[in-house]
């Protein structure tokens, strides 16, 4: 059981600063494709598929190894005395992973704030509408929250039916077949790296929001 949950009395007390992080893959990925953090720099998007260089020069992302990224960010917590927080357990996986020699400290500081239990236990009806909206085969994600008006959040429509894993693939295909240059995709293949990004960055503002209206309830 991880002790930073929404449910944890640890989280309840928690004062420690926090370093909010979500990163897009598929599921056949060892390393993420695209990771977005925020923490006391602001909100940052890192690309870490070498064929996705000069797309992501394009939209001024930084480009970076996941290991090294994941090194920096345990480093970065370890000397400020933060959390690491994601929506789910395979971030928290994906960073033991890649700084095995941390994964006992980075397992028990490490926030993770899916809220799906807590809004079962303290708002059923919010729950129910999650999954209602999630699909019978799936379970309630965190934008299924976030678009009830109840949380208050601003979710961008044109967000909705982004599929990252999807789009992840095709742009890797279409790349590929163009020696990884930007320049040469579609007008789709670009609007669909927008909006890949936008979704990537609008999962931790969203996360970051969901966690104070926990705290508010």
């Amino acid at each position: 059981m991880p002790r930073f949950t929404l449910q944890s009395r640890a989280f309840k007390q928690n004062t420690r600063p926090v370093i909010w992080l979500d990163v897009e893959r598929r599921k056949a990925d060892i390393t993420p494709a695209l990771t977005s953090v925020a923490g006391a720099e602001g909100l940052l998007t890192y690309a870490h598929d070498s064929i996705l260089a000069e797309s992501a020069a394009a939209r001024r992302l930084v480009f970076k190894p996941w290991h090294e990224l994941a090194v920096e960010l345990v480093g970065q917590a370890q000397s400020t005395n933060s959390l690491l927080a994601g929506y789910s357990i395979p971030e928290r996986d994906l960073l033991m992973t890649a700084c095995p020699e941390h994964a006992e400290w980075i397992r028990e500081n490490y926030l993770n704030a899916n809220a799906a239990k807590w809004f079962k236990n303290r708002h059923p009806e919010l729950y129910a509408e999650a999954c209602r909206l999630a699909g019978d085969r799936r379970r309630p994600g965190l934008k299924n929250f976030l678009v009830q008006s109840a949380l208050g959040y601003p979710y961008k429509k044109h967000l909705l039916k982004v599929e990252p894993g999807s789009i992840l693939s095709r742009l890797r295909r279409f790349l590929a077949k163009r020696d990884g240059t930007h320049r040469e995709l579609t007008n789709e293949a670009k609007r669909d790296w927008a909006y890949l990004i936008e979704y990537n960055r609008e999962d931790v503002r969203g996360m970051m929001h969901l966690v104070e209206f926990v705290k508010r309830s």
